[in-house]
């Protein structure tokens, strides 16, 4: 993998460690996108947030990903984006199947789709690394950032803690081998969420 490209993964996530229901739904999860009402846009998506003041200078703080990782079960859930990433980032699509048979998307801007789609865990890494030119990869999807923190590669994780039990549900990291150790959290308090950025120091077999 080019070591040059920090790997981050962010997620809001409930108090009891879910990011999602069984059936994909997001309950409140997500509410926080329209606590406020100052508008904050992401590159690529068709219409503002409404975030709290607190929260839209924590959401322009954050680095834009040079490229980015996803797992195909959430390119599924959330359709392959339209075609259009989060960030618009070049995207690399974990997976061992053919994409989607209407794939590539029309987009709404006539622009071709930003996605490679890659069987082998290292290969997408070194892909990412790549398209992000020396830029940070985002990974996202539960099990692919499992994966990246058993691989040890992840520089960062950052959670957007809601103050909500879903009782149940997806879990963002789920089973690990063994422990994973955080450097203490930079804190960021929100409207409806808590905003959590736990760097990972790098093993010595990192680079």
């Amino acid at each position: 993998m080019h070591r040059s490209s920090r790997v981050s993964a962010q997620f809001s996530m409930s108090i009891d460690g879910f990011i999602a229901r069984d059936d994909d739904s997001v309950g409140p999860l997500f509410d926080w996108y329209e606590a406020g009402d100052v508008e904050t846009w992401m590159p690529g998506h068709p219409v503002p947030f409404h975030l709290s003041q607190a929260d839209s200078e924590y959401w322009n703080s954050l680095p834009r990903e040079g490229a980015f990782l996803t797992g195909r079960r959430l390119f599924d859930v959330a359709r392959g984006w339209g075609g259009h990433p989060p960030n618009e980032s070049p995207t690399v699509v974990l997976t061992h199947r053919e994409p989607p048979a209407d794939w590539p998307p029309a987009r709404r801007d006539g622009a071709p789709a930003p996605f490679e789609f890659v069987g082998d865990l290292d290969a997408a890494l070194d892909r990412a690394a790549e398209l992000a030119g020396g830029g940070e990869i985002g990974v996202a999807g539960p099990d692919v950032v499992r994966q990246c923190l058993r691989r040890g590669v992840v520089d960062e994780i950052r959670i957007d803690l809601v103050p909500v039990l879903l009782g149940g549900g997806i879990r963002w990291f789920g089973e690990l081998d063994g422990d994973i150790l955080f450097e203490d959290p930079v804190i960021h308090p929100g409207d409806r969420v808590t905003h959590l950025i736990y760097r990972i120091p790098r093993s010595t077999d990192r680079g």
